[in-house]
């Protein structure tokens, strides 16, 4: 039994030193694929609030949010998109701010963007997320152009009597980041005003 046993840890032993001493070559780390873009920008931080819109006088609507400087609100134009209407404008040199108020009693924040986004034209690659708007939450919208212009995101809360889009319009790529601190003022300050 002895012999049997010392024999089988000579033969292990052999079997180790196999290969003439050589280091073994390290394996292969497996392909990774490249990190996607990173499409919401989550770096950009909002701007900080001089002013309120929604309130009597400044484009009364259903939600009011905050407006960073060099921003200033008009009446919307009046589009409408399957039930939403353009009811207020917020403009500055990089982008405007559109928003839009939908009337349909329990309609929800993903429906009131996929209606809002039929008239966008053509898009490429429209993604959503539920995301934080003011202190509730919502569903939030970007999407790319196929021809290489600006992106465009939008934002859509919900109360039972209201839906509220707000999306954010920039003629260039470079103009969009611009304005996105704009943009994400006004979700992150959202209130509703009329339940």
């Amino acid at each position: 039994m002895r012999v049997l046993l010392v024999g089988a840890v000579v033969l292990v032993s052999v079997a180790g030193c196999a290969g003439g001493g050589s280091e073994r070559e390290p394996a292969a780390a497996p392909p990774t694929s490249a990190p996607a873009a990173d499409v919401w920008l989550d770096r950009v931080e909002p701007a900080d609030a001089v002013s309120r819109v929604g309130m009597p006088g400044t484009c009364p609507l259903p939600f009011a949010f905050d407006v960073a400087a060099g921003w200033t609100a008009a009446a919307g134009d009046g589009e409408s998109r399957d039930g939403l209407a353009a009811d207020c404008a917020v403009s500055s040199d990089t982008g405007r701010l559109r928003v839009w108020v939908g009337g349909e009693p329990g309609s929800t924040p993903r429906g009131a963007l996929e209606r809002f986004i039929q008239g966008e034209g053509t898009i490429a690659e429209p993604t959503y997320r539920e995301s934080t708007v003011g202190r509730g939450t919502g569903v939030e919208l970007t999407f790319a152009r196929p021809d290489g212009g600006a992106p465009g995101r939008a934002f859509a809360v919900a109360t039972p009597l209201r839906t509220l889009v707000v999306s954010v319009e920039t003629g260039s790529a470079a103009a969009y980041e611009q304005a996105l601190p704009g943009y994400l003022l006004a979700k992150q300050s959202l209130t509703p005003v009329e339940r």
